[in-house]
């Protein structure tokens, strides 16, 4: 009986105030804790719901007036917005620059694009390069003749609203990108030909012929590495053969062998033969 009461006598035992006060700093530590959890949480969803506000609300392009043309190229915003496929309104963070500059280059006659997103104010910076084309151009497509431009590097550039005028009157016919070295060799020398060559031919058989108007036809073969003796002979021929032969319609000049050179001139009209009295 004593034994039981002198337990329950310790367990009912004042709590020293150095214990009381430790359990009340442990206290006041978890509702500091608690505290600072519910902040962070509360920022966390506060500032999670205006970037969401901002990237859908904010940072939107509104129209095309937010759209920034560098570069030189002599295209309208509505070109390159058409171009791009852009539709407006559209959040800025959803535009993909590399997709966007490889759009471009595709579908405009330019050499290169570059897209830069600025966010503020949101608009878009697009610099755009011009494609200089040279000389008008076909080829057979897979639905048919299509027509096109060459730059100066004989590469093609697809025909559009947006094309300059080439910088010459020059039409090869025949295109095809295994040739585009020595049609842009051709297109390089141009002025050797004063203002004569007038086409530049790729035949199915890898020959090349030209057209001009001193010479007419002129076969050069297939052989590429033939190309500036070849061009020497027509610049010497345009100035010492007899001005009846430069001129004549219809000719041809063979220059597959240009130490060799065949000219060859149409036959003349049949004379008809007036009847005599007898």
């Amino acid at each position: 009986m004593s034994r039981v009461s002198t337990d329950t006598q310790s367990s009912q035992r004042p709590v020293s105030a150095q214990v009381a006060r430790r359990r009340e700093l442990r206290r006041e530590r978890r509702q500091v804790l608690l505290l600072q959890l519910w902040r962070l949480v509360a920022f966390l969803l506060l500032g999670g719901g205006c970037t969401w506000i901002l990237l859908r609300h904010g940072w939107t392009l509104r129209s095309s007036d937010v759209m920034v043309l560098t570069g030189g190229a002599a295209l309208e915003t509505s070109q390159v917005v058409e171009a791009a496929k852009l539709r407006f309104p559209s959040p800025l963070l959803e535009i993909s620059p590399r997709a966007l500059e490889n759009q471009l280059v595709r579908e405009l006659p330019v050499r290169a694009a570059q897209v830069e997103r600025r966010i503020l104010p949101a608009r878009l910076i697009i610099s755009l390069k011009p494609e200089i084309p040279v000389a008008k151009a076909m080829r057979q497509g897979p639905d048919g003749r299509e027509r096109g431009l060459l730059n100066a590097d004989g590469q093609w550039i697809p025909l559009s609203e947006a094309s300059p005028e080439p910088l010459t009157n020059i039409m090869v016919r025949g295109w095809n990108d295994r040739k585009s070295g020595q049609i842009a060799a051709l297109l390089q020398q141009r002025d050797r030909f004063e203002g004569r060559l007038k086409a530049i031919v790729l035949h199915p058989d890898g020959s090349v012929s030209l057209i001009t108007t001193g010479l007419g036809r002129i076969d050069l073969g297939g052989e590429p590495a033939l190309m500036n003796t070849q061009i020497d002979t027509i610049v010497h021929l345009n100035k010492t053969l007899p001005k009846h032969l430069r001129q004549a319609h219809q000719s041809n000049l063979d220059l597959s062998n240009p130490e060799r050179p065949e000219l060859q001139l149409p036959s003349p009209p049949a004379t008809k033969k007036v009847p005599t009295q007898p």
